[in-house]
């Protein structure tokens, strides 16, 4: 995978503690590891490769609507935009630090604990979601992020 961007790092002596990666999954199915291609008969991805999980959803988010602002305190989530464009807005909640980017079809993104997140559309988006972590309500704190 090609890391494209680290956000929601708070940089200490040197030292990124890293809330968010983000990568965009290379085009090509010649590799092992997660990837994607386009061929006749349509797109394949691989978006996990030797990662368990113990929650998968897939979501759509509309252009001109959001979903999430909220962080979990214990789950981590994976993020694959499968089509579309989105504006994502992060909150790491030990530094205050905020970051926004632009999201596409091809990126994959890791938001660790304690790190809020909001995902605003810019197209409609079709967004595939897995956590090591079983989804608990309990761990779903509401956040203001826009």
């Amino acid at each position: 995978m090609l890391k494209k961007e680290i956000v929601c790092a708070a940089k200490e002596k040197g030292r990124a503690m890293n809330k968010v990666i983000i990568e965009e999954l290379p085009d090509t199915k010649e590799i092992p590891g997660a990837k994607r291609w386009e061929e006749e008969r349509g797109e394949f991805v691989q978006v996990a490769y030797q990662e368990a999980f113990c929650h998968l959803a897939a979501f759509e988010i509309r252009k001109g609507y959001a979903r999430g602002s909220h962080y979990h305190e214990k789950k981590e989530e994976i993020f694959y935009v499968f089509r579309g464009k989105i504006k994502a807005s992060f909150k790491d909640m030990d530094t205050f630090q905020e970051e926004e980017r632009i999201l596409k079809k091809g990126d994959k993104i890791r938001v660790k604990p304690r790190c809020g997140h909001l995902f605003y559309g810019l197209e409609d988006t079709l967004v595939i979601e897995y956590s090591p972590q079983v989804y608990d309500i309990e761990d779903n704190f509401k956040i203001n992020l826009g």
